[in-house]
């Protein structure tokens, strides 16, 4: 096939893909979606519905294939692409379209910085204590300290792909089944194929891991796995189990060195910290049911250490990173609150994309006027 050929094949296709019926066509598709997404989170839950639906190219409804979120923004992103660059109409009296159209691709490339890098979990911090630590709410992972220092993190992915494939893990792990929520049984009251041809070690002796339903909410899954390791000195060879908030990590001891295996949600690391200087709780007038509360905070960055009040609806916001007021527990003698923490480098956008979508409406609406008036 010759260039020219080429180059005529693919200004049809540009010429095609930018035509303004394509939204016409995409905007139906997009509401049916976010209709369908919505029902299915009260089945499947809120995070299921979303990676299922909107964070999909293509989903399955039974054997058949349809497009997924990613898929049809994806479409709608070229086209208006295309549409702004190369077939535009670049006169004063479009200049309300065009810049309407740069505010619609200002507020999708902020929907795709959030979709590739916006980081969600939360915070649980008792009153009067601080804490640098947020926990996901999907992601689990091993960490593996040596003599107290963190030497490997296995995310619970890799654990799956141990079972499932047998790609090698540190120290001779072999994951023997994985729970993404687990009940806790007997294990005198329960056996596992597995388990018999090997040595019972610490909560192993007397606890095993089967799988149940998992739960809607992801956060309320324990999650855990039984593993076998060899390789180990003297009586430390044998079957393990491992889960979520487990009183006591597993300690292992091998060529003079200490080793802690410890189970559990995904931690990251703030750049600063908050502790928690007073919560409070407003409750409906003869009611136990919680109004509003709120959490006196103190940032502590630093030398610079500062107060702030993060309620229902005002959170706050630092360093990049915004912390909302989602829930709290009154159970224990401490009073303790949970943070949302969301990091969104992409959140500007929304605000410059809809001023931008603004002012050029209100451009086109001059324009349109001015022309009426003369006419």
């Amino acid at each position: 096939m010759s260039f020219s050929r080429l180059t005529s094949i693919a200004s049809k296709v540009t010429e095609r893909l930018s035509r303004a019926d394509i939204v016409y066509y995409l905007m139906p598709v997009l509401m049916v979606l976010l209709v369908a997404g919505t029902v299915a989170q009260a089945e499947i839950g809120l995070y299921a519905a979303h990676q299922k639906f909107f964070a999909s190219f293509i989903f399955f409804a039974g054997p058949i294939p349809l497009p997924g979120g990613y898929l049809l923004l994806l479409i709608l992103g070229l086209n208006l692409t295309l549409k702004f660059l190369f077939y535009s109409e670049w006169r004063w009296n479009k200049a309300g379209i065009i810049i309407t159209h740069l505010g619609a691709l200002v507020l999708l490339l902020g929907g795709l910085l959030t979709a590739l890098y916006a980081k969600e979990g939360y915070m649980v911090i008792a009153e009067g204590d601080d804490s640098p630590y947020i926990y996901d709410y999907h992601a689990r992972e091993l960490l593996i300290f040596e003599n107290d220092q963190l030497k490997y993190r296995v995310h619970a992915d890799d654990l799956r792909a141990n079972l499932e494939r047998g790609i090698a893990l540190p120290l001779g792990i072999e994951v023997q089944n994985f729970c993404e929520n687990c009940e806790i049984k007997k294990r005198a009251d329960f056996e596992q194929s597995f388990a018999a041809d090997h040595e019972l070690r610490s909560f192993a002796a007397f606890m095993a891991l089967t799988p149940k339903p998992v739960d809607k909410q992801p956060e309320a899954n324990l999650s855990g796995f039984s593993f076998t390791l060899s390789g180990m000195e003297g009586d430390q060879n044998g079957l393990y189990i491992a889960f979520e908030a487990m009183p006591k990590p597993v300690l292992l001891e091998k060529d003079g060195h200490e080793y802690k295996l410890i189970y559990g949600k995904q931690q990251r690391l703030l750049p600063f910290s908050l502790r928690l200087l007073d919560f409070k709780r407003e409750n409906y007038p003869g009611m136990m049911m919680a109004r509003a509360y709120s959490s006196s905070v103190e940032v502590l960055d630093g030398a610079v250490n500062w107060h702030a009040l993060i309620e229902m609806n005002a959170p706050l916001r630092y360093k990049g990173y915004t912390f909302y007021q989602s829930s709290f527990d009154q159970s224990g003698e401490t009073e303790t609150t949970v943070l949302t923490v969301v990091e969104n480098k992409g959140r500007i956008f929304p605000y410059i994309g809809t001023f931008i979508v603004a002012l050029g409406l209100l451009l086109h609406i001059v324009i349109i006027f001015r022309r009426d008036r003369r006419v």
